[in-house]
This record gives C-alpha cells, structure tokens and sequence, in this order.
C-alpha cells in the first residue's frame, strides 16, 4: 500500500491527478493534497507520504523545502511538475533524485509511467493497466484494507479464508471481487508483492538465500527460487549478482 500526497495549487492539475490515481492505481491511498510545500512541511501527517507530487512554482525556495521533505520522510520518492520546461529545473530535479520531471499540461501516458516507476521503486505492486475498468467505490473500499492486509502480512502463510475473515466476506465472493477490481487473483497479487519484497533484501542485505526466503513468506528455499524465476526471469542469485545496489522491478503479467 502507497500513501501519496500531491503539494498542488493548481485546481486542474490536482483533479487530473486524482482522476489517474483513482482510474488506474487500486493499490494507493491519497493523503489530503497540500497547497504549497510549507504547508506539507508544517502539517502533522497520521501517514508519511512515500510518494510526493510537487507542483513547481517561482518560489527561489522550491528546492530548498523539497530537501527539507526529503530530509524528514528519506524514502521518500517525488516527481516534480513544472508549468513550463526549463533545463535548469530539470537539472536540479535529477540532482536532487527525483523519479522524474514532468510539464504541464500533463501527458497522460508519461505521468502514468512516472508514478509506475515510484510505486515499484518502493518495492511495491504498482497495478498500471491491471484495474478494472468499471469501478465502483463500494467495492473498492473493501479492496483497499484487503490489499493493506497482505501487505502487513504477506511474511507468513496468509490464506484466502483468513483474509475473508478479516474483511468479513465469503470466500469465494471476496476471490470474485479481488479478480474484478484489480485484475489478478488474490495468490497473484500476494506472491508477486513477495517477489519484489525479496528483491529488496537480495539488493540491500547479505542475507542468505534461506533467510530470505523465509522472511517473503516462503518456507522452502527451492520453491521460492522458482516462483522468483517465473516472475523475474533470473534466479534470486542471479539477480542479486546483476542488480545490487540497483533496483529492478517485475514486469506484471495478468494471469487467468
């Protein structure tokens, strides 16, 4: 689950944004949006924010603030919006590790791959073009504390009926719903979450292979290894001998 918040003042920018997020993105929660980033930087949040959309301004200070939100939230991924190009912003925007610099007004394929990339830089499950695309709010309500929940415990053996427990559905009407609204089985969503949980580990730790295995959820080193491979398409070894101190995130495929 991401937590989002998007520092907009502009009226349109910020319904566009909400308009993405809502039709393509079931797996974030939206904070409420922040008109200027002294307002993000003064305001108590119950969430921090893992991804920021920054509407650039003329403020001398907008970099400065950006750093000062990056200092408090440090795993913090952001993508910067300007109102018109300028290198120099550009420039600065790289420099300071922005996942990318965009220009208003917003190209709608272009902002869904820059947020694509923040969600899976943050280990996460983006569902870019998974989503149905009827949706109603009632059952995607009931989704989003679904998804929650495998994401606090995806570390251990977690069941269907333990989840239709949880949200107080049957069953085989909560596999019916997680189908419809996000466009993977339940067991597909959960074993994929776990595949980039352990390229994670595989990128940012000597843990053995066994540990790691065992912290995703998966008890048997073997099996988690060609459950890895079918996603990834290289072994765990593989991919932390080719990827460490990088970050690759799965290509996502639907599957029936």
């Amino acid at each position: 689950m991401c937590y989002v918040l998007k520092i907009v003042q502009d009226e349109e920018l910020l319904l566009g944004l909400d308009r993405l997020f809502h039709h393509y993105f079931v797996n974030v929660i939206m904070l409420p949006n922040a008109s200027s980033l002294a307002e993000a930087l003064a305001r108590p949040l119950k969430h921090e924010p893992e991804i920021l959309l920054i509407e650039m301004n003329q403020e001398e200070t907008t970099f400065e603030k950006t750093a000062l939100l990056k200092e408090r939230y440090p795993n913090v991924r952001f993508i910067m919006i300007d109102q018109e190009e300028s290198f120099e912003n550009i420039q600065q925007a790289m420099r300071m590790g922005a996942i990318d610099y965009l220009v208003t007004p917003l190209v709608e394929e272009e902002a869904l791959t820059s947020i694509h990339r923040a969600i899976i830089s943050l280990n996460q499950v983006s569902l870019l073009h998974h989503r149905n695309e009827a949706i109603d709010m009632t059952h995607n309500e009931t989704i989003l504390p679904m998804i929650e929940y495998i994401h606090e415990h995806f570390s251990r053996d977690l069941n269907l009926d333990e989840l239709a427990n949880y949200i107080h559905l049957n069953p085989s009407y909560l596999c019916q719903l997680f189908k419809k609204e996000v466009g993977m089985t339940y067991i597909a969503y959960l074993t994929q979450y776990r595949v980039e949980q352990a390229k994670k580990r595989l990128r940012e730790t000597p843990c053995s292979l066994a540990d790691i295995s065992e912290e995703v959820g998966y008890g048997d080193p073997a099996y988690f290894s060609r459950i890895f491979k079918k996603l990834a398409g290289i072994s765990p070894n593989q991919y932390r001998q080719r990827f460490k101190g990088d970050y690759v995130g799965t290509t996502y495929l639907v599957h029936s």
